[in-house]
């Protein structure tokens, strides 16, 4: 196994930052792309990758447009539909690179959400998703008075700065993951107007395009996720249009599950439902 510092081009031309796990001959048996979520960047993912770039897989992991080493304005976007496109340019990228391999999106929160979206917009473009603890609903206690100044400033497209009221204790059981998190320099913890209003109307898009997505889904739901609704994963789980799909739920774990502690059955639970397809 191998690791590359690389980029992607977005869907303006921007070339954006990302991490980049082979197999050590560079002859994947199929490729796993995975998106981040608020705040974070690509490199999270790399117990993952290391994971499933053992197994022979082809792991990318973009920094997503305003956040990681995004060299533009952090924690903002116009629209977000900017990610659906940034994503499609990506896969096409990475397709031309390993032709012919089956490609799976794996987006955790609100990489998930990206994921979600991207897969109501274009249906067929990929093999099948894992989905995590998507952002189809919010518990983060944002009040009346925040969303209205928000909703003002976001018309006025105002550039400045909320903090995403992500509580980095509510991540992971794990205390390194949680150190991980308040340490690292990429992370970045605030979000304009534009960016949070355009969030919530994302997510309510996002739940509503369950019944538009028919690829295979794996979602993975943490039972004790204190960021977004497990319920409420499961009302779109069920809504899903794919007559191949699969829930787990994992009670007790916090929001990030790759990173949980018990994270090998988050790890075990994604290889086994890849490999059904791979000998498929």
């Amino acid at each position: 196994m191998r690791f590359e510092e690389s980029h992607y081009i977005g869907y303006d031309g921007t070339q954006m930052f990302m991490n980049t796990w082979l197999p050590e001959k560079d002859q994947p048996r199929a490729v796993l792309i995975a998106v981040h979520g608020l705040g974070t960047h690509g490199g999270v993912f790399k117990g993952l990758a290391e994971y499933f770039a053992e197994r022979g897989l082809a792991v990318f992991a973009p920094d997503m447009r305003g956040f990681g080493h995004y060299s533009g304005l952090k924690g903002h976007v116009m629209n977000f539909d900017e990610y659906i496109e940034d994503l499609q340019n990506l896969i096409v990228q990475v397709k031309n690179r390993h032709p012919n391999k089956l490609t799976f999106l794996l987006g955790h929160s609100l990489g998930a959400q990206h994921v979600i979206r991207y897969l109501a917009t274009y249906p067929k473009e990929v093999d099948g998703a894992i989905i995590q603890c998507p952002a189809v609903s919010e518990r983060l206690h944002i009040s009346p008075g925040k969303k209205l100044a928000g909703h003002l400033l976001s018309v006025l497209n105002v550039k400045m700065y909320f903090k995403n009221e992500v509580d980095l204790s509510l991540i992971s059981h794990d205390p390194e993951v949680q150190r991980y998190h308040e340490a690292d320099p990429l992370r970045f913890d605030m979000v304009t107007p534009r960016f949070g209003i355009s969030g919530l109307r994302a997510a309510q898009e996002a739940f509503r395009a369950a019944t538009r997505i028919q690829v295979p889904v794996l979602l993975q739901q943490a039972g004790d996720d204190r960021l977004v609704e497990a319920s409420k994963s499961r009302l779109f789980f069920d809504s899903l249009a794919s007559e191949d799909k699969s829930w787990i739920q994992y009670d007790g774990y916090y929001h990030e599950i790759f990173s949980e502690v018990g994270k090998e059955r988050v790890l075990e639970d994604i290889e086994k439902w890849l490999e059904r397809r791979l000998v498929a």
